[in-house]
């Protein structure tokens, strides 16, 4: 590692060594709002960035990147490629820390981050992740105290998994952030981590399908996400959204995939909260239909049903919603296999009509919407 033109062996490096590192270190920043923010008490640790320093370190030479393939994920077409973004170093000394976060996304193809830690001596500077109530704790001082030889700790996750560094005790920490992208040259494929079992959700899928009593003039499967995506909600952004469905993680890659392997019309949608004096109700439109910042002189219920091809839901099992001037036609039967979620909630602007133009947003949740055809006919596939 090269500082000040002097180069430091982080294997063996020694605590005055580490002190002049960390000394050299500007504060560290961390995104909010998509501005980068100086706070303290939130996040207490040095960095330098890619311009200040260098690193003879080649993760993909020593094979961390084909183990994050091997580990995080399961790549269906081997000839993807993941594309590796060096982005900052960071020291935690005594007493710093990063309260709990998630990253910022810096483009549309990244999917991950992948944090490396060096085999300083130091005490406490855990990484906690969590997602879906479920928490994983990498205690890296740890982890290196039980090697023969001196080793660096790496860890890779998703971007929307919310993680952070508690108090280093003693010590210095010393890490290598990455960003993880998607190569742009094709579209990535789907991805899944190795655990989700696709036969689970294609024998579940294949007994509601049997059942006479489901769906059986037909209707909808709704999936709410596990993950979370970026949503560009421009005009000009279409095609990207359509795209979302060849980086699905986890589960949602596993329902896409079991569905559409099924003969089911299986579509990335968004599911619009409209509620106003003549209309509450969930209103599913394609990813590619999206509210963009129009004029509407319409309510925006029927706006949405007749300009961007959206469907009042009316959960199976449920009263049907009261909406006005919405022709029965653009209701559908929908069924809720798992609940709409918050990681990938995001905000739609326009410009409504009434008396004079008024600026006007509506939230919305991204979720996989699967067609099924009536009982005995279930095929829905084009």
């Amino acid at each position: 590692m090269m500082f000040f033109s002097s180069w430091l062996d982080l294997s063996q490096a020694t605590e005055s060594q580490l002190e002049a590192l960390s000394q050299a270190c500007a504060p560290a920043t961390f995104g909010r709002n998509k501005e980068d923010v100086l706070d303290e008490s939130y996040r207490k640790a040095g960095k330098m960035d890619l311009g200040d320093f260098s690193t003879s370190l080649d993760i993909e030479k020593i094979g961390i990147i084909d183990h994050i393939r091997a580990q995080l994920f399961d790549v269906t077409d081997t000839d993807k490629a993941i594309k590796t973004e060096l982005y900052k170093l960071n020291v935690y000394g005594k007493g710093s820390f990063f309260k709990s976060h998630k990253d910022t996304p810096r483009g549309d193809t990244m999917f991950g981050s992948l944090v490396v830690v060096f085999p300083t001596p130091h005490e406490g500077g855990a990484l906690v992740l969590r997602h879906s109530d479920q928490e994983w704790k990498i205690d890296s001082a740890a982890l290196a105290r039980e090697q023969s030889t001196p080793s660096v700790t790496y860890i890779a996750f998703y971007s929307d998994v919310d993680h952070e560094v508690t108090v280093v005790e003693s010590g210095y920490r010393v890490t290598l952030t990455y960003n993880l992208f998607f190569e742009t040259s094709k579209s990535p494929s789907l991805i899944n981590p190795s655990g989700p079992d696709d036969r689970l959700l294609c024998n579940a899928l294949s007994a509601a399908l049997g059942d006479p009593s489901f769906l059986p003039e037909g209707g909808y499967l709704g999936f709410g996400l596990s993950f979370k995506y970026p949503v560009d909600t421009s005009w000009m952004a279409r095609k990207a959204r359509s795209d979302i469905v060849h980086a699905f993680k986890g589960s949602d890659a596993v329902i896409y995939r079991v569905c559409t392997d099924a003969s089911l019309l299986t579509s990335l949608c968004a599911v619009y909260h409209i509620d106003t004096y003549s209309c509450e109700a969930e209103v599913l439109v394609p990813i590619t239909n999206l509210l963009v910042s129009e004029k509407y002189d319409d309510e925006i219920s029927y706006a949405l049903c007749h300009q961007h091809n959206g469907r009042i839901i009316h959960e199976f099992g449920q009263p049907a919603p009261m909406v006005q001037d919405v022709n029965e036609k653009y209701f559908i039967k929908l069924a809720w296999v798992t609940p709409l979620t918050t990681y990938s909630t995001f905000k739609s602007h326009y410009i409504a009509y009434g008396n004079e133009p008024t600026s006007a947003y509506e939230y919305a949740d991204l979720c996989i919407a699967v067609k099924v055809g009536p009982f005995g006919n279930r095929s829905t596939a084009r």
